[in-house]
């Protein structure tokens, strides 16, 4: 079979074990914090004399709604790094660099979250849309920053992968960036309408994504021999 021209690497390339691994751990870090951040009632740092405590619970509806909203956007972006898992074949220095934009853009994401609930119904709500789902948009820009990196030329995908299956994913990534950067000048605009935008595009990536297609007689035979063969790869 003849082969093809890939972009350059840079850096040693490596498997995807590890870039991975520290992924899912930073993740699972992002994750496991949500829940700190709500003070519970009669607690040092919660809410005080309070006469009814499910009155008092139910007054924090704003710390309820950024853990649900946080862990959604997490969550989305966390199954989308774990679907690409099946398309990247290996990693390099740029593509790990990328990486760490990215995963600061999930960890600081709970910031922009909790500022637009915390106002939600006050005179600064307006602000706090444009500052949600700017912050969504450049969660999304990062993604597709190492969606395009690792992708351009073959640089780093699966070269058994079907090219129309890699235009689809190309044409599913980048309309949701579209739609989330478009979605910053109509919050500006119509804040309701802006986030409405962001949080429906990201809510579609909660979705199962295609089953990746293979060019024929090269799809793998099992899940089993991909991960034996990246474990191989990790460890030359």
């Amino acid at each position: 079979m003849a082969q093809h021209a890939h972009a350059k690497t840079y850096g040693a390339e490596r498997g995807l074990s590890r870039f991975e691994g520290f992924s899912d751990a930073v993740f699972a870090i992002a994750l496991t914090l949500l829940t700190v951040e709500i003070k519970v009632p009669g607690a040092p740092d919660g809410p005080q004399g309070y006469t009814d405590l499910g009155l008092a619970m139910a007054e924090q509806w704003r710390e309820h709604l950024a853990l649900i909203l946080c862990y959604v956007v997490i969550g989305a972006y966390w199954l989308q790094h774990h679907y690409s898992g099946r398309i990247y074949a290996r990693s390099d220095h740029w593509l790990g660099a990328i990486n760490l934009l990215f995963l600061l853009a999930i960890v600081v994401i709970p910031y922009p979250i909790r500022i637009w609930c915390f106002h939600l119904g006050t005179r600064f709500a307006d602000v706090g849309s444009v500052v949600l789902v700017a912050a969504l948009a450049l969660t999304a820009c990062t993604w597709m920053g190492k969606w395009w990196y690792g992708m351009s030329d073959g640089r780093l995908m699966d070269e058994r992968l079907a090219p129309d299956f890699l235009r689809q994913m190309w044409r599913r990534y980048g309309i949701g960036a579209l739609i989330q950067v478009a979605a910053v000048p109509i919050a500006v605009v119509a804040p309701t309408i802006g986030v409405a935008t962001a949080l429906l595009c990201v809510a579609f990536f909660l979705l199962p994504q295609p089953k990746p297609r293979y060019k024929s007689d090269e799809a793998p035979h099992s899940y089993d021999k991909v991960e034996t063969q990246r474990s191989q790869s990790t460890l030359n």
